[in-house]
């Protein structure tokens, strides 16, 4: 095993043709967040035991589909949380969003993650790292916000080939119940459908009734595969 990069920051870990990439999970979960990007069960365990010794308190998978688990569950991973994921055709009809919605051309990054910060707890904040990877995990993507004078909230949204993602919406405490994050939705519905895409997938929290509810409202549906965000302490 080895690695590139400085922890805690991002680091590259290879073995032979195996190669993943870790960096802690936020800046307020000092656990490891662990991508694979192809490699097998046993080199997940090595993963695990490098991170560990740098001092990971934990390490955890990205959210994972249920035909992905297997892989890490043979390594010791167990899980964790659990997202519910949603889908929606874009051919159906998308209201009008009901305010200005920007597409930001210069994105204030340190502002963005302000309002992340406000909008979730600290487990599932995102940090400069989960933003900038929310931002670059689709060919195209773009940053929508609702502002006056301040930032209200955002939507990070990507296309792929045919389908788009809602990657990432929050919207400030102080600003909520005011219609934003139904409009950031609908601006992003729109956005993903113009940049080619026939269908919109996201995933959120299963005791998240509020954001839950908006997307039912918004046409989306529950689908029956879940996310699992798994874990490993190394014991």
């Amino acid at each position: 095993m080895r690695y590139t990069g400085d922890w805690p920051g991002t680091i590259v870990l290879r073995h032979g043709l195996s190669k993943a990439v870790a960096r802690p999970w936020n800046a307020d979960v000092p656990d490891a967040h662990l991508t694979m990007v192809r490699g097998s069960s046993a080199f997940l365990e090595m993963c695990v035991s490098e991170l560990l010794e740098l001092g990971a308190p934990s390490v955890m998978s990205p959210p994972l589909p249920s035909s992905s688990v297997r892989t890490w569950s043979d390594a010791g991973f167990e899980a964790f949380e659990w997202l519910d994921v949603f889908g929606r055709d874009l051919a159906l009809e998308v209201p009008d969003p009901d305010m200005p919605v920007n597409t930001e051309r210069e994105v204030d990054w340190a502002e963005v993650q302000e309002v992340d910060s406000q909008a979730f707890e600290p487990f599932w904040r995102l940090d400069s790292g989960g933003l900038s990877e929310a931002a670059t995990a689709t060919p195209a993507a773009v940053v929508l916000t609702v502002r006056d004078d301040a930032l209200f909230g955002f939507s990070i949204v990507g296309a792929g080939a045919s389908a788009g993602y809602l990657q990432r919406l929050a919207v400030a405490p102080s600003a909520q119940h005011r219609g934003i994050g139904r409009a950031l939705v609908r601006a992003s519905i729109r956005w993903a459908r113009h940049h080619g895409a026939h269908q919109m997938l996201l995933n959120t929290l299963g005791n998240n009734d509020a954001a839950s509810n908006l997307y039912l409202a918004e046409g989306f549906t529950h689908l029956d595969d879940r996310l699992a965000i798994l874990r490993s302490s190394g014991t």
